[in-house]
């Protein structure tokens, strides 16, 4: 008979190797199995990373002293919901937490996080070895009061004291802003952060001072994400198109002031020097039918994604028939990119055919019924322009139905 091969069969190190991937409270199920698994979930390498996935800290002087125990250097709070506010971390405990945890830590990662801890952190001067700093979403402390109607700023400058950070992303609520003055230099600030890989900052807003020539001192940047991509200046996109390391590039809401016929907008040949770039992600942007020059000298570029706000490349479900999709122009954007392997194009469909649902906007993971057979048409149509390239058509809620909503 053949011998097989269970999980209990399987050596220590790979064990390990699985248990690194799991949730906190997996992690502690596994300890339940068998004596064996109890023993190796107590190994220290286990918990050097700590991924807590919206388990719910009970005694918070215990859980601090395991993590000290533990020699925990990273801690991700993300548990995937930006909705819940009912599981936003008690700022109390939080704070006592890393401050007992301060001289560790090179990781932290949060969804929703009120800005009372930022501010924890960058006041302290004592995160010095942290590599590491991510939140989804940065709320001031009264985001549950219906009072709370005047803008916060947040002076994203005070980040550059984080001189070891190579990955930073912060997400602003929308009753937060970055503040345009700031007596740590504001964005420009950022350009002591040698050492750092991603940057994402898609929260910027139109009536922010960019001073986006920072972007030209942080040489190993891969992935770079920056919101209000229509207020940026064109001297942000000639730093841009400097970052010879870059990799994947994110920009959203970029509106030009041209008219389509005569756009002029120099960003779109800029980002065309970026011939190294990987992934590309395009979310409302006006001058798509721009990009053919800009993408055909990407020969790198895998992935591309596109949500276009112009009606011919982005069809509405509601008012784009098959004929609409069949005639649209679609191809002249992706003619000749035979190397691309995948492609996701947004699609506009109506606010109904989403669900909406316990803070949920769907607004990529739902089942649109294609009753009318434009999605189909769509996606034939980029299918025959791109045989090889697999293709992912996705639902987006307009622009205007989005405000609507709100």
């Amino acid at each position: 008979m053949a011998h097989q091969t269970t999980i209990s069969s399987l050596p220590a190190y790979c064990l390990l190797h699985i248990f690194q991937t799991l949730p906190l409270r997996d992690v502690i199920n596994c300890g339940r199995v068998c004596k064996s698994w109890h023993k190796l979930i107590k190994t220290k390498q286990l918990w050097r990373h700590v991924t807590l996935n919206g388990m719910r800290i009970v005694d918070w002087k215990k859980a601090t002293q395991n993590f000290k125990k533990w020699k925990t250097k990273g801690l991700d709070f993300f548990d995937g919901n930006l909705a819940d506010f009912d599981r936003v971390l008690p700022t109390p405990q939080l704070c006592e937490l890393l401050k007992k945890l301060k001289d560790q830590l090179q990781y932290l990662r949060f969804g929703v996080l009120i800005t009372d801890v930022l501010d924890f952190i960058l006041s302290s001067n004592q995160f010095v070895g942290l590599e590491v700093l991510s939140v989804e979403l940065l709320m001031t402390a009264d985001y549950l009061s219906p009072h709370a109607s005047s803008v916060e700023y947040f002076d994203v400058g005070r980040l550059g004291k984080l001189h070891q950070l190579r990955v930073l992303r912060i997400n602003l609520d929308e009753c937060i802003s970055y503040s345009s003055f700031s007596f740590s230099g504001g964005l420009s600030a950022l350009s002591g952060l040698k050492q750092l890989r991603i940057l994402s900052l898609t929260s910027l807003k139109s009536n922010n001072t960019y001073e986006c020539g920072f972007l030209t001192n942080l040489t190993e940047l891969v992935e770079l994400q920056l919101g209000d991509a229509c207020a940026l200046p064109l001297e942000a996109y000639k730093s841009i198109s400097q970052l010879s390391h870059l990799r994947r590039l994110k920009l959203i809401s970029g509106v030009c002031k041209c008219s389509n016929t005569t756009c002029q907008c120099e960003w779109v040949d800029l980002i065309g020097k970026l011939t190294n770039l990987v992934e590309l992600d395009l979310e409302f942007i006006n001058t798509i039918h721009r990009l053919n020059g800009s993408l055909l000298k990407m020969k790198k570029l895998r992935m591309l994604k596109v949500l276009p706000l112009e009606q011919n490349f982005t069809p509405n479900l509601t008012a784009f028939s098959v004929q609409d999709a069949e005639e649209s122009n679609i191809p002249d954007v992706l003619d000749g990119l035979t190397w691309l392997k995948s492609l996701q194009w947004g699609v506009y469909c109506p606010l109904e055919a989403f669900d909406t649902q316990n803070g949920n906007s769907g607004r990529l993971n739902v089942d649109i019924k294609d009753n009318t057979g434009t999605l189909t048409a769509v996606k034939d149509k980029l299918q025959l322009c791109l045989p090889n390239t697999e293709i992912l058509i996705l639902p987006v809620i307009s622009p205007e139905d989005e405000e609507e909503e709100e």
